[in-house]
């Protein structure tokens, strides 16, 4: 076998569990009754950022608008008590302590002149005093008005802050208005639902939980020497394993590397970042046998489920309008009590008329349900066939009316996409080698040992025929698994014996003596075998 400096691995690549970067269990911050909630693996996309979102969920608004028109209401009863106190302020006890202070003075000359008349004795004392005390009661008023306008200037300040106090009452109920309608801060896939319409829910309890897919963890287990290899952004292999066998190749960039060990296994976490992507279930192109798709297909013999009675009812989205006409596309070669076919997800369908028989019937706060009457009714059969959800075209567009106006009987793909790598599966990831054990290893079958000395038989083709040379080795402590053979490391006492591209004997060396003639015979292991 030819000789080359090679690091080894007891293993190259290890099995690593995909899980969900971000995952949060989402819910409202008040308390109410659900009136919708999103069905699950849908996609959504976070609010923010110029983002309006996909809402999650939805509580009854009812005593929520209540709740704001009331807190409307004391703000404005509010607003008109500072207004009146402040109209007292400018206009009422200002004109008040004007007249209080005229009559003030009228009182003082009055109360002069009675003095005058007093000392010259041509009033008696018990007017005098009358006048006298008419002049004090008007400067009590002249002072209780004083008082008044300042008393009123404090009550300013005091509803000042109670317009404040109502004004943030109406802002928090009506944050809690909107909070009804319920959000998710990143963009993901819905994987979990909590609540179902017409539950009760208090503050904090979960609706649904929300996982971002893209990108992806990848996390796998390394010891602690091994661990100090990985650094923040080195990139890793990672291969992912379909259901059919086939493999998809990815690159994870590393993300982060636990700096506590496991407790119980003693082991770091390494965790890569790996961007996912998502797969068609039919393989769509220009050159496909149908060019129409849809998603969804849909029973006839739901009515009793929605309404209680035997109204026949379609999903709205499965009525497609042409001018004034209506119609729906029957499945015609499937029905509701025949198992499918995974292997062909074509659709044939045909074009049926109909006429609505009522309005939106809404369901669970999720779908909306029509009743139609079908212009033919013996064209299908209510307890097994089958409709389409919305026709698309392949690029996933909407169809114009015309567009339909031209087909009849037509042959679409039942579509559903799926993502790469989904939380709970499990990949290969390939492992940084260990480039602190470069060395030259051979297969343990190459090495003897004879009276004290270690040693290999290296090909000496410098003559006219290949000849064996001994070389005498130290074999390190280091040992490997490559293929479940047993190699060893070595190195040469003699500095030199051993070279880069040197051939080691492999098969027969035990039958060598130093200098003997061999021959070089090709195997599927490309080693060299004595003959």
């Amino acid at each position: 076998m030819p000789l080359h400096p090679s690091s080894p691995s007891y293993q190259h690549h290890t099995t690593a569990s995909v899980a969900p970067w971000k995952a949060e269990r989402i819910a409202f911050e008040q308390a109410g009754r659900v009136v919708q909630v999103i069905e699950p693996n849908e996609m959504v996309t976070g609010i923010g950022n110029g983002r309006i979102g996909v809402p999650l969920a939805r509580l009854n608004e009812e005593q929520f608008r209540i709740a704001v028109d009331a807190a409307r209401a004391d703000l404005a009863v509010a607003e008109r008590r500072r207004e009146a106190n402040l109209i007292s302020i400018e206009q009422r006890l200002p004109s008040r302590i004007r007249t209080a202070e005229a009559e003030l003075q009228l009182a003082q000359r009055e109360l002069e002149r009675a003095q005058k008349l007093s000392r010259s004795n041509a009033m008696s004392g018990s007017e005098l005093d009358t006048t006298r005390t008419r002049a004090s009661t008007a400067q009590l008023q002249v002072d209780s008005a004083t008082a008044e306008l300042a008393q009123a200037k404090a009550e300013q300040l005091a509803l000042d802050a109670q317009v404040q106090q109502a004004s943030q009452r109406l802002a928090e109920a009506e944050r809690n208005l909107r909070n009804t309608t319920l959000y998710s801060s990143f963009p993901g896939q819905v994987t979990e639902i909590h609540a179902v319409p017409g539950t009760y829910v208090k503050e904090g309890d979960p609706i649904v939980t929300v996982q971002m897919v893209d990108p992806m963890l990848v996390e796998f287990e390394v010891t602690a020497a091994n661990s100090r290899r990985y650094q923040r952004g080195d990139t890793l292999g990672v291969t992912v394993t379909d259901h059919d066998g086939s493999q998809h190749r990815a690159t994870g960039m590393v993300y982060t590397v636990d700096s506590i060990a496991d407790a119980n296994t003693r082991t770091f976490t390494v965790s890569l970042h790996v961007r996912n992507q998502q797969e068609s279930s039919v393989d769509l192109h220009e050159s496909a046998e149908a060019q129409l798709k849809t998603k969804d297909i849909f029973p006839l013999n739901i009515g009793p489920i929605v309404t209680g009675d035997q109204r026949l009812l379609v999903e709205q989205r499965c009525i497609h309008r042409i001018g004034e006409e209506s119609f729906v596309w029957k499945v015609t070669n499937r029905s509701w009590n025949q198992l499918s076919n995974t292997s062909d997800r074509g659709l044939t369908i045909q074009r049926l008329k109909v006429n609505l028989a009522s309005d939106v019937i809404p369901f669970l706060g999720t779908w909306n349900f029509v009743a139609i009457e079908f212009a033919d009714p013996s064209s299908i059969n209510l307890e097994n066939d089958l409709i389409t959800g919305q026709l698309l075209a392949l690029d996933g567009s909407p169809l114009e009316p015309e567009a339909l106006l031209r087909k009849q009987n037509e042959r679409v793909y039942l579509e559903q996409t799926r993502w790469m790598l989904r939380a709970g599966d499990t990949v290969r990831v390939a492992l940084i080698p260990d480039n602190s054990n470069i060395g030259f290893y051979v297969p343990m079958k190459a090495v003897r040992r004879e009276n004290g000395e270690t040693f290999v038989h290296v090909v000496d083709d410098m003559q006219s025929e290949p000849t064996a040379r001994r070389v005498r080795i130290n074999v390190k402590e280091e040992d490997s698994l490559d293929e479940d053979s047993l190699i060893l490391c070595i190195e040469p006492v003699d500095p030199g014996d051993l070279v880069d591209g040197a051939h080691v004997v492999v098969r027969g060396t035990h039958y060598l003596d130093d200098g003997d003639r061999v021959r070089v015979v090709p195997t599927q292991s490309a080693s060299v075998s004595v003959q």
